[in-house]
């Protein structure tokens, strides 16, 4: 979308809007390989946030810990809470098996930029066959046997250029299987290479709902490649966990972002039961609006020209965020906009008057639901009282 179809906000009086809708709230456990949180936290922090919040759902990952959620599984049953499996896809979980890695289009190994070992983001290929066959298997074999009503799956992407490797996490992959799938869809690859080696990225104008026009068709032809092997796969994943009887929600880039890691939303969204773009306006991360504007800038300095407000801006732009969200409700599942209540200094310096306007905003784009991110035991208590104040009656 153009300048010229820019358009601001309406306010709206959002605290009997949300009467109407979904909240979900999310908890980190721990990594794979790291400890994970005691249940007696978990239990201590859902029982003060209920008290104050109707919450529907429950995302909880990806420590491999049994007990804890077997016991949390049993509190959310009591408190009629469906218990999801927040699950990592194509990325951490090359930690616990041996996934073929990413490949750039200079032939080299992607290698993550994150220093965190519980979330160091690292991709595998998501085009790679036995690569998905053993990202099923660690559900099969670590996870199964918890009574989850659902899963939600995270990183069901490629690398975003804020990874840390710019250009070449982004223009990837470039492995064995992929440049198979690029002879099987007669693309060029000498071609492609070369103008992504040579091409700056130039976008011309932006539709709505994650839709660019790129200035060279080989280029724009590379993103929606990347968009079929994301939903290729991701197809074939969630048809296993629907043959599980489990719900399905994915974990997606705000629409702007998301041709850049290969997520077609439109698609994505008739795969699962809801959808929660991270609209994450104050977050200095992977995800994060902000940085993730500032480097894809860097890539993509064409977009200034697109858009007309302050792509820097931090929090990031309200309004353009608004009408972002408002582009998902062509989707065909429930859309949950993904909001930090979190705090992180230096990474999200979320305050009480942050939630206030952008809940606020989001509540009227006509989204089903909320979901409250990213890891509740880490949300100051100022920062819950604030929400518990749209669902005062």
């Amino acid at each position: 979308m153009s300048g010229n179809s820019y358009y601001g906000r309406q306010v709206v009086h959002s605290e009997k809007i949300l009467h109407n809708m979904k909240v979900t709230v999310q908890i980190f456990s721990g990594g794979f390989n790291g400890n994970s949180v005691p249940y007696d936290l978990v239990e201590q922090k859902l029982k003060k946030f209920l008290t104050q919040v109707p919450v529907n759902k429950l995302l909880m990952g990806w420590s491999l810990d049994y007990e804890l959620y077997k016991k949390t599984a049993a509190f959310c049953n009591k408190q009629n809470i469906e218990f999801y499996l927040w699950f990592p896809v194509f990325s951490e979980t090359g930690s616990i098996r041996d996934l073929a890695p990413l490949v750039d289009y200079k032939g080299q190994r992607v290698i993550s930029g994150g220093e965190n070992p519980d979330e160091d983001f690292s991709f595998c290929c998501p085009n790679n066959y036995q690569n998905i066959e053993k990202i099923i298997d660690i559900f099969e074999s670590e996870f199964a046997s918890i009574p989850f009503n659902g899963i939600f799956l995270d990183k069901i992407r490629y690398p975003s250029f804020a990874n840390g490797q710019s250009p070449g996490n982004v223009y990837s992959c470039f492995c064995p299987e992929c440049l198979k799938t690029f002879e099987d869809e007669k693309i060029d690859i000498s071609l492609l290479k070369e103008k992504l080696c040579n091409t700056p990225l130039d976008i011309t104008h932006y539709k709505g709902n994650g839709e660019y026009l790129f200035n060279d068709k080989v280029i724009n032809g590379f993103f929606i490649h990347k968009g079929n092997v994301i939903f290729k796969s991701l197809s074939r994943i969630c048809g296993f966990f629907r043959e599980k009887g489990l719900g399905i929600g994915l974990d997606v880039f705000a629409p702007f972002l998301s041709p850049f890691v290969g997520q077609d939303l439109h698609r994505l969204s008739g795969l699962c039961d809801f959808i929660k773009p991270m609209m994450y306006r104050a977050t200095n991360a992977p995800a994060g609006l902000p940085l993730e504007t500032e480097v894809l800038l860097k890539e993509a300095g064409s977009l200034k020209n697109v858009f007309n407000f302050d792509l820097l801006k931090n929090p990031f732009d309200l309004d353009f965020s608004v009408m972002d969200l408002k582009s998902m409700t062509s989707s065909t599942c429930p859309v949950y906009a993904g909001i930090e209540i979190n705090r992180a200094e230096g990474i999200a310096d979320v305050y009480p008057s942050y939630i206030e306007e952008t809940v606020n905003a989001y509540a009227g784009t006509g989204i089903q639901g909320l979901a409250l991110s990213w890891n509740i035991l880490d949300t100051p208590e100022e920062n819950i009282a604030k929400v518990s104040e749209f669902f005062l009656t």
